[in-house]
């Protein structure tokens, strides 16, 4: 499904979903998956997630066993994040 398809139907893409991924693309290229909630959950059990919070509450012992997990997520978040001017209180 194009993502143009996507964004005109979203409940269609929902139904497909029910059954099987959707695959959408974007410029013929694969871009993003549709899961219905059973399928992510069984991809990615909610006890193997971490949130940027689990990875905040690391003691410095743990913070080893996180691989630069960490460090991946605080990159992301700077390069997706647009400059702005400091917090003043």
């Amino acid at each position: 499904m194009t993502a143009r398809e996507f964004n005109q139907s979203i409940a269609k893409a929902q139904r497909i979903a029910d059954g099987e991924p959707v695959l959408v693309t974007r410029h013929g290229e694969p871009a993003y998956v549709l899961l219905n909630i059973d399928e992510y959950e069984r991809l990615a059990p909610r006890a193997a997630r971490k949130s940027l919070l689990d990875l905040l509450a690391l003691s410095p012992a743990d913070s080893e066993q996180d691989n630069g997990e960490f460090d991946r997520i605080l990159a992301d978040i700077r390069a997706n994040t647009p400059d702005r001017p400091p917090f003043e209180f």
